[in-house]
């Protein structure tokens, strides 16, 4: 297996505003919950480290599962590396990263369960959102609406069980901050659907962006994240007890939430474009916008954290 593959399979621009964000939202949730000293700081790194490689065997098995689908894709005009399709690894190597990252998941969370009753069941979760999403035999990655039911609730799923890891609560703020975070992230989500649907479409794929090319997927994702963060504005006032904060929190949401929406809707307008005329940097010139949002998203969870530390009292 090339070595390169490693390094792919990693996949950042996907880890870093999803998993490593939550982590992120789940350090300072877990400061204001308990304090520096109250938590468990190792259960956190444990269930922190368990979270990473299920998102890793994601990875793993999203690249098997649309091998054929990857094939039709411009990989170059994406800067995407497809290391099956390259050649640089096989199907059966995949499998064999995935059943090792499986057992360490496993283990890790036995661990767990010796301290959390609960972990077991979050960490079901978690395998249901990886296999469920990329795994062959389910494969709802290839149908519609993923976007709303998945994609959001990754993060939440992370900050919540790395926050009852240390803390042995289920926090209400870790739920709220990640939600505003997921779907904020998973704006990028819905313009990279956009951008591949051309070749989602002649493998099959059935997502929304190819069931209705026609409809601004990512103008509307952004403006229901806009929406949201204003809605969030009471609870997590009632959580913080200061409404100020809660206040600036959402406002940086849906500032960042905006941001998104101005990209997602030029990728949008290239997307009908392409579907009515010849366009053949279309993937190129959406990919560029599509990493802008990523990195808007990124702005975004540094922002809210920022904020927490510096107004939200923690120790």
């Amino acid at each position: 297996m090339n070595p390169r593959t490693l390094w792919r399979v990693l996949r950042i621009e996907g880890l870093i505003p999803f998993t490593v964000s939550a982590f992120l939202i789940a350090f300072v949730v877990t400061l204001w919950e308990t304090g520096f000293a109250a938590a468990d700081w190792g259960l956190f790194v444990i269930a922190a480290v368990a979270a990473f490689f299920v998102h890793i065997d994601a990875h793993i098995w999203n690249d098997i599962m649309d091998l054929e689908i990857d094939r039709r894709e411009k990989s170059r005009e994406t800067g995407r590396d497809r290391p099956l399709v390259f050649g640089w690894a096989t199907v059966r190597d995949y499998r064999r990263m995935s059943a090792v990252i499986t057992v360490v998941v496993i283990v890790l969370a036995a661990y767990l369960t010796i301290y959390r009753v609960y972990i077991p069941f979050l960490f079901l979760l978690g395998f249901f959102f990886d296999y469920g999403y990329n795994h062959p035999r389910f494969a709802l990655a290839h149908g519609p609406h993923t976007e709303w039911y998945i994609f959001p609730w990754l993060v939440v799923g992370v900050t919540v069980t790395v926050v009852y890891a240390a803390t042995n609560v289920f926090s209400l703020l870790a739920f709220i901050l990640s939600l505003l975070h997921g779907l904020t992230v998973s704006c990028f989500v819905v313009s990279m659907m956009r951008r591949d649907v051309n070749s989602d479409r002649l493998g099959g794929k059935r997502t929304s962006s190819v069931q209705s090319p026609e409809v601004p997927h990512s103008t509307i994702y952004g403006i229901v994240t806009m929406f949201v963060s204003v809605l969030m504005v009471y609870p997590l006032a009632l959580i913080l007890g200061n409404v100020a904060l809660a206040y600036v929190l959402c406002c940086a949401t849906a500032l960042i939430a905006g941001i998104n929406t101005v990209i997602g809707a030029r990728i949008d307008q290239l997307c009908t474009r392409a579907l009515y005329s010849v366009f053949p940097d279309f993937e190129a010139r959406a990919n560029r916008l599509m990493l802008q949002q990523v990195e808007a998203s990124i702005v975004h969870v540094v922002a809210i954290c920022i904020l927490l530390v510096a107004f939200g009292g923690l120790s």
